[in-house]
């Protein structure tokens, strides 16, 4: 009976790994610019800017963002400081690196929160890949958007509505989003209050 059960056990494990592995396929998208638009950032006046109260703290919203980007990657984090306020990281390009003919030729990865792109003969000037590509570090708005954020896979095209923020956490940390699509390096990526996302294939 227990051996039984041991392999009821396993064939049950395989079925959710080979149904986990299926389901976060990546999605298969033709040649060519696919988004063509820059994202759209819009600084937010002072005086306009309306603190979000979160579970771990407060966000300060700096600029209004819209971005229609096709996702790179996605990494998700249980443990790691910022898991509390960011519980996803999305690698996102538009422009040239929303091309599969570009990107069929980077290696493109992320861990511990940042993103990384390998070539062995660089498809454009890398000051070109960087500066059509980020890494966003994700706070959903509220539970629909951030299982959408979820189940996003590798190679879809999506639009994300929001805010680019400064967090202050209770314990008296503060996490702070860049606002310049040209640095690089720590404090380099987008921290965005996401309140939309919409899938576009």
């Amino acid at each position: 009976m227990l051996e039984l059960n041991r392999k009821t056990l396993f064939i049950g494990a395989a079925i959710i790994a080979a149904f986990l592995h299926w389901n976060g396929r990546p999605v298969a998208v033709p040649d060519g610019v696919l988004i063509k638009e820059d994202p759209d950032q819009q600084l937010i006046p002072e005086n306009e800017r309306k603190a979000i109260v979160l579970d771990v703290g407060i966000a300060e919203p700096q600029a209004r963002y819209k971005i229609r980007a096709r996702v790179l990657s996605t990494n998700r984090y249980w443990f790691d400081p910022g898991a509390a306020i960011s519980p996803i990281d999305l690698a996102l390009g538009w422009g040239p690196m929303s091309d599969s003919r570009i990107l069929n030729e980077l290696s493109i990865g992320q861990s511990l929160r940042y993103y990384h792109v390998k070539w062995r003969n660089p498809p454009l000037p890398t000051n070109e890949i960087m500066r059509h590509s980020a890494n966003v570090h994700m706070i959903p708005a509220n539970p629909v958007v951030r299982d959408l954020l979820f189940s996003l896979r590798e190679g879809n095209l999506i639009e994300l509505n929001g805010s680019l923020v400064i967090v202050s956490s209770k314990n008296g940390g503060q996490w702070s989003s860049s606002l310049s699509r040209d640095d690089r390096g720590a404090g380099a990526c987008e921290l965005m209050y996401v309140t939309s996302v919409r899938v576009l294939n």
